[in-house]
């Protein structure tokens, strides 16, 4: 399960570098000028990547809290992103979606060991 989130997680962090709106160039990161928040969902992306690539411990903390906020931060608006954006706002809808139900499993399969 590692592996599925360390994918995810990366699947999203490569998406804030992609267009979001279909038919032009405007990226999620291209919005760091405006307001900070693309800052932080760079790094709830980047944090459980680290932590599943160091195959640590810390997974088990890390990655609830990361996609937790992602999950809270968009809200009923992932499945907007996943019809409607464009491949950028497509990667993060399905990164978020992805990423907790692997962090879920990661988290059930600690548990049975």
């Amino acid at each position: 399960m590692r592996r599925y989130l360390l994918g995810f997680a990366l699947l999203g962090l490569v998406g804030c570098f992609l267009p979001m709106v279909g038919g032009t160039s405007i990226s999620l990161f291209d919005l760091h000028r405006v307001a900070w928040h693309p800052w932080l969902i760079a790094a709830a992306f980047a944090a459980p990547a680290v932590a599943a690539w160091r195959t640590s411990a810390a997974t088990v903390i890390v990655a609830p809290i990361s996609f937790g906020y992602l999950a809270l931060r968009l809200g009923p608006r992932t499945l907007d992103l996943v019809l409607y954006a464009g491949i950028g706002g497509k990667l993060i809808g399905v990164a978020v979606i992805g990423g907790a139900i692997a962090t879920v499993g990661v988290m059930l399969e600690r548990s049975r060991r």
